[in-house]
């Protein structure tokens, strides 16, 4: 009887979480599995196998050690069938697959991964047939033994023109998987919990499903850290009641908020369905409530101008004096499969990149910003090579109202 191929996991330091999603897809199929941390563990499980599927998710960032590993492991390996997947060769099909890849799944994999690795054949690029995005619930919230977050929510209304994710509907795990997989992690040693959502207040539609889930959560245990790392909220959602709630039950002191720009034109632009008031209060209201608020901006959007950046570097300062806030700075970078892809971000002003450099001195700001100029240029070169080859879907010169 011919042995199942294995399915070879690549896991990286900034995938862990998709692995364990996709760990979860498998489990349910009955293949064999396998995490593999580095290119060495790779060739050592394929060649102990030989039959197997190579599983890489990868964001933009990642491209260039993925490129160069799939290159190095492709003709040592002639048995194993490559398979990439994730936020970049969702959008960059093409190039992914000129990579060395033999299949890229675009979106979403829950109904179409399992079935792949069982045929064991299909088209290069794979796609949902049913089209629309998959309820959560019929697949697993955790694999046991693999630490990480539990997935609660996911799809966005939003749509803003720097997220790859885009307008998606949005979805929330059942309140009794949700605690049935923390169930699990406390039954493993593990009280403070994570949980991924683009939106830690939106859970279930309304407030009171939040504060049910934090109940019941708390209930089996848990301390669930909500609104903070890999958790955010909208400002609009922040209210006294909120954050009541959130200091009440959760473990995280701090509250993650999507503020962005200091320029409400920006902001219509970016089409996040806020203002700068909205940041500003949400701001008041966690500091009064007793969260220390942690603050999102971008400086560079396309467009933007020297006054609209100076305006959110006097955001942050009225923040950081007023209400106590960090923030994490951020340097606009066009992603591919963005509405913005292909748009050249703008300069930091000398007196926005002093304040910058002021506040990390001062403790008040985090953020990769410095590594984030340097990855906008790699961008425009990676597409100038070719590496990128996602066509841009605008090239906005200057803002719009």
């Amino acid at each position: 009887m011919r042995r199942a191929p294995i399915c070879i996991l690549r896991e990286t330091p900034t995938n862990r979480y998709s692995v364990n999603v996709l760990a979860g897809l498998i489990r349910q199929t009955g293949l064999p599995w396998v995490v593999a941390r580095s290119e060495a563990e790779v060739v050592r499980l394929a060649g102990q196998s030989g039959r197997a599927f190579g599983l890489y998710s990868f964001m933009t960032p990642d491209l260039p050690v993925v490129r160069a590993e799939i290159a190095a492991l492709r003709p040592r390996l002639p048995g194993v069938r490559w398979l990439a997947g994730g936020p970049h060769p969702t959008a960059d099909p093409e190039g992914t697959l000129a990579m060395g890849f033999d299949h890229v799944v675009v979106g979403e994999a829950e109904r179409v991964l399992g079935p792949f690795l069982q045929e064991g054949d299909g088209p290069s690029v794979i796609r949902d047939p049913d089209g629309g995005p998959p309820d959560l619930d019929p697949y697993p919230a955790r694999v046991v033994g693999r630490p990480g977050p539990v997935e609660i929510t996911r799809g966005c209304r939003g749509g803003c023109r720097f997220c790859s994710v885009g307008r998606r509907r949005v979805r929330h795990r059942g309140l009794p998987a949700v605690v049935a997989a923390a169930r699990a992690l406390v039954a493993e040693g593990r009280r403070v919990i994570r949980f991924v959502t683009p939106d830690a207040l939106a859970y279930g539609g309304s407030l009171a499903a939040v504060a049910d889930l934090l109940s019941a959560l708390r209930g089996v245990g848990v301390e669930p850290v909500l609104g903070a790392f890999p958790s955010e909220v909208r400002p609009e959602r922040v209210t006294p009641e909120a954050v009541a709630l959130l200091r009440t039950h959760c473990h995280n002191r701090t509250l993650v908020i999507g503020g962005q720009s200091g320029s409400d034109r920006v902001l219509r632009f970016l089409g996040r369905g806020h203002t700068v008031a909205d940041v500003v209060q949400a701001a008041a209201h966690a500091r009064k409530g007793g969260l220390r608020p942690h603050v999102d901006l971008i400086f560079g959007i396309p467009g933007e101008t020297p006054e609209e950046q100076a305006a959110t570097v006097e955001l942050a300062r009225l923040l950081q004096r007023d209400h106590g806030a960090r923030i994490h700075a951020h340097y606009f970078h066009p992603l591919p499969g963005t509405p913005l892809w292909g748009s050249d971000p703008e300069p930091l002003e000398p007196e926005t990149r002093a304040f910058l450099k002021r506040a990390e001195r001062a403790g008040t700001l985090d953020g990769d910003w410095r590594a984030q100029i340097a990855f906008a240029k790699d961008l425009r070169e990676w597409a100038e090579r070719g590496w990128i080859r996602a066509k841009s879907t605008s090239r906005p010169s200057a803002l719009t109202s």
